[in-house]
């Protein structure tokens, strides 16, 4: 983790993600399955639903990346706790992911500071584990310029 990420992730406090709009799109409905792939439903568009085109991402797991990726502030309404929300919202999708899958899962979650021009807010996505597959590389995590934690399932 870096020294950014442990400055904002240890200076607030969690709350449950209590925005309708992020625990009704996220939360509520059981992840998409499609081939061999997982997906919220919410951000998957219906035509792509259809005919994903992994060779555009790369992979099965950038496509997963890619699709599955928000801006936690796109759904969290007048709030100003968006970093709280966030990570109540990380811990609500564990246990989500983990009463679904018995598989497991990467999540990345990235801190915007409020000194940024649209700042606070986080980035969230997700994608299976696969061997032999990466979207970031995670040995060079700590070493990034933005504030990112992963967490393994």
């Amino acid at each position: 983790m870096s020294k950014s990420m442990e400055r904002y992730f240890f200076e607030i406090k969690a709350s449950p993600p209590t925005e309708g709009e992020l625990r009704k799109n996220f939360l509520t409905s059981p992840l998409l399955v499609k081939d061999d792939c997982i997906f919220f439903e919410h951000l998957l568009k219906p035509d792509a639903a259809t005919r994903l085109n992994f060779h555009q991402y790369g992979d099965r797991t950038g496509c997963e990346a890619s699709v599955n990726g928000f801006h936690i502030v796109d759904f969290c309404g007048e709030s100003s706790n968006v970093l709280a929300i966030a990570y109540g919202f990380l811990q609500e999708f564990v246990e989500f992911w983990r009463n679904q899958f018995d598989e497991g899962c990467i999540i990345y979650f990235g801190v915007i500071p409020e000194e940024e021009e649209f700042g606070p807010d986080v980035t969230f996505t997700f994608h299976k584990k696969r061997i032999g597959e990466n979207w970031m590389d995670l040995k060079k995590i700590k070493t990034a310029t933005d504030a990112i934690m992963t967490i393994e399932i």
